[in-house]
């Protein structure tokens, strides 16, 4: 007769898993990417994707003369000033020293540069983005607060900055929002008018640039010799359009002297010419009676000056 072994009884528990080696090294190089992913996450984020990272950009945008990139960083700006940027006028800051970063979702950053050899305090107000970098990385933004120049002048003349026209936006009210930097503000170049240039260090706030332009010294030269062509027409017209003129018949007239003439910009951007000295011219001819004549006088000269395809022009009254 054969015996046969009772089967061992069967437990209610589920056996716990146990791992083969080949899953035992699977889940342990799962693990250790997961923490290496976790430790290079937090290394980004607090290293590298900082308020001081965003700072630190910026200004080495800035050196790079990119407004490009330099616009990036900071919220709503414009690219409107890249070709005053990217003059060789333009003085980028340097020596940047953060000297603290303080707040929480929105913070402020004391910074000091130097523009030239000049030193600058300024704050910069951040905020952390909304959106993500990478899908994982909330970043830092630059929340505004550039600069401006507003620019003013004694009369309404074409401005330029670092030789380069204003913006659109900025050519009616003369206010010119700006990254840090050095600038130079002057009247655009014209046969007419000059002004001494205006160097502003914009770091913060506004900076003020008033121009006086005056009459160019060529200008006065090519007005004075223009209007000698004109008398000197007047010479053998005897108009009315003229300033000197008679009723004598057949009057021959001689100019003795010309008259001095100035020249002066007014507010409204006109230039207004006015007679600093008479001339005096004279006439023979036959009078009333047919009696011989020789008589002198006194004239002055009026009319005005416009600029007419980039060059001046006389334009006598009448």
């Amino acid at each position: 007769m054969v015996q046969t072994q009772p089967s061992p009884p069967v437990s209610p528990f589920v056996e716990p898993w146990q791992p083969t080696p080949r899953a035992k090294t699977i889940i342990a190089v799962v693990t250790a990417v997961l923490v290496v992913l976790c430790a290079a996450t937090y290394v980004i984020q607090r290293i590298w994707i900082t308020p001081e990272s965003t700072v630190e950009g910026y200004f080495g945008a800035l050196a790079d003369r990119d407004v490009t990139k330099a616009a990036s960083y900071i919220k709503d700006s414009s690219t409107s000033t890249a070709d005053i940027v990217a003059s060789d006028k333009y003085i980028p800051p340097t020596k940047l020293k953060i000297n603290s970063i303080d707040g929480d979702d929105e913070k402020t950053a004391k910074v000091s540069f130097f523009l030239g050899d000049q030193q600058v305090n300024a704050e910069i107000p951040l905020h952390r983005k909304k959106e993500l970098t990478l899908g994982l990385f909330r970043g830092w933004g630059i929340d505004g607060g550039q600069p401006s120049i507003q620019i003013s002048s004694s009369a309404p003349v074409e401005i330029q900055v670092n030789g380069k026209p204003l913006p659109p936006e900025s050519q009616e009210t003369r206010n010119l929002q700006v990254f840090p930097g050095r600038y130079v503000v002057s009247v655009a170049d014209n046969p007419l008018v000059e002004s001494a240039p205006v160097t502003i260090d914009a770091g913060s706030g506004e900076s003020e640039a008033t121009l006086e332009p005056q009459i160019k010294t060529g200008a006065q030269a090519a007005v004075d010799a223009q209007i000698k062509e004109y008398l000197k027409g007047c010479v053998t017209k005897n108009v009315d359009t003229c300033p000197f003129t008679s009723s004598i018949t057949k009057p021959v007239w001689r100019i003795d002297t010309y008259p001095t003439v100035e020249l002066h910009l007014d507010e409204s951007g006109s230039v207004q010419l006015e007679t600093a000295e008479d001339g005096k011219a004279t006439v023979t001819g036959t009078g009333y009676g047919g009696y011989p004549v020789d008589d002198s006088m006194s004239f002055d000269i009026s009319g005005s000056v416009v600029v007419e395809q980039g060059k001046l022009k006389y334009q006598p009254e009448g």
